[in-house]
This record gives structure tokens, sequence and C-alpha cells, in this order.
């Protein structure tokens, strides 16, 4: 029973490993991988570092080839479009369910993220964070996002779909400055959600990713970066985001004068 357990433990280690080098893309995406090196790099025992490999091609992160080992899967702009598209049609349904049973501490919690992630996005930008501090914080305001989500089969979902993205922020590092520039966009979207207004959050949602599509398309394809126009929010309205009282109404009335 020890045995077994100590098995499961260090081939549990081996995908946790091996998977932060695919998804950081220390194990570059479209290369093969060489077992020898993987296996020296971690200390792991070879059956440790194929279990592993084995799982990742389950998500998608690998491509097993007969009779000639494992290659990580690659990226390119089709890819990212097909990515991001399949992304979104889970993710639309859970920011629906995670606004309709959203509650105060919700919203406190993703307001603290949303800042987190911007101030994290900041600082990398400058070269004072790390790429894994940027990425793990914008995956947390995400969680904080979906977190009142009710349907967990669509979250489970996204996780992996998101998974995907994660890789060409790694690689192309111009869409974190892209997505900077985005701030003000990135604000008048979490108004949205925490207005309670589902539909105007997912069209905004909706059209703020097809400019990062159109970014990273233009990236891969070696042209000027588009950067569309968006409506410009000044700085000050940026840093005050009082929690508002949870509504259920989709569109809440206006306030008279």
């Amino acid at each position: 029973m020890q045995t077994m357990m100590e098995d499961n433990s260090i081939t549990n280690r081996a995908y946790q490993q091996i998977r932060a080098a695919v998804i950081g893309c220390r194990l570059p995406p479209g290369e093969r991988v060489n077992m020898t090196a993987v296996q020296a790099e971690f200390s792991l025992s070879q059956a440790a570092v194929r279990e592993a490999l084995s799982r990742l091609s389950a998500e998608g992160l690998v491509e097993i080839e007969r009779h000639r080992g494992f290659r990580i899967v690659d990226v390119s702009a089709e890819g990212f479009r097909d990515v991001t598209e399949a992304c979104l049609v889970v993710e639309m349904p859970c920011l629906r369910s995670a606004i309709e049973h959203g509650n105060r501490e919700w919203e406190l919690h993703l307001i603290s993220a949303y800042y987190r992630a911007m101030r994290t996005l900041e600082l990398f930008v400058d070269g004072k964070e790390d790429l894994f501090g940027y990425s793990s914080e914008k995956l947390a305001f995400y969680e904080a996002l979906f977190a009142t989500c009710k349907n967990k089969w669509l979250l489970s979902s996204w996780r992996s779909l998101y998974t995907q993205l994660i890789r060409y922020r790694h690689m192309y590092l111009p869409l974190a400055k892209f997505e900077l520039e985005r701030q003000p966009d990135h604000y008048l979207n979490l108004r949205a959600v925490l207005d309670r207004d589902a539909d105007k959050a997912v069209e905004m949602a909706i059209a703020n990713n097809e400019r990062v599509i159109t970014f990273m398309e233009d990236l891969l394809a070696g042209k000027p970066a588009s950067t569309a126009p968006g409506k410009k929010v000044r700085s000050s309205e940026c840093t005050n985001l009082p929690p508002k009282k949870p509504q259920r109404a989709r569109r809440p009335a206006r306030a008279a004068s």
C-alpha cells in the first residue's frame, strides 16, 4: 500500500512539473520531447515521464507520435482563434451564471482580484514582475469572476481551454502590453458585471476577445498589430470601484437625476 501511494505521488509530481513546463513553454511548442533531458531536469524515471506525457495528451497539450514518442502541440494563428472562440462558447454561459448568482462577497473578491491582476500586469510590462506572476493573477481574476457559476461542467471545460490560451501568453509577450493598453475596456467590462448587466458584459467580453484575436493573428503573421480604438476612460475613473448592492434585474433602472 505504501509503495502504491509513493508511486502515485511520484507520477502526480511528474505530471505537475511537466505540465507547468509545457504551459510555460519551457518545453517549446512543436518540438519533440527529449525524454532523457526531461528525466534529468526533473529527476524522474522514464515511466513517470511517460505517464505524465500520456495524461497531458488527453488535455491536448502533447501529441503522441506512433513509434516516435511525444511532441508538444504547436501554436498558430489559426489555433489561437479556434481556442479563443471555443473558450468563449463555454465562458459566456459561465459569466451569465456568475452574474445571476453573485453576492456581495463575490463582488468584493472580484474587485480585489481585478486590481491585483491589473497591477501585476503593469509591473510585468515594466519588468518588475515575472511572467508566472502575471499569468497567475490573471487566472485568479477569472476564477474569482466565475466563482458563483453553478455549472461545474462548463467551468471544467473552460479551465481546460484557458490552459491552452496561457501558452500563447508565455510565447508572445507583446500581448501583455496590448492588454495593458486595453485597460479602460477591461474596467468597463467589470463595471457591467458589477451592474449585473449580463447582456452588456457578454457583448463587451466578446468584442474585447475579438480585438485580442486580431492582435495575435497580426503578430503571428508578422503584421503591425491592430489596436482598434475603444471608449476612453479617464485614469481617475479606473481607481474607484465601490461595490454595488447586488441586484437581480438584468437591466437595473436608472436613478432619477
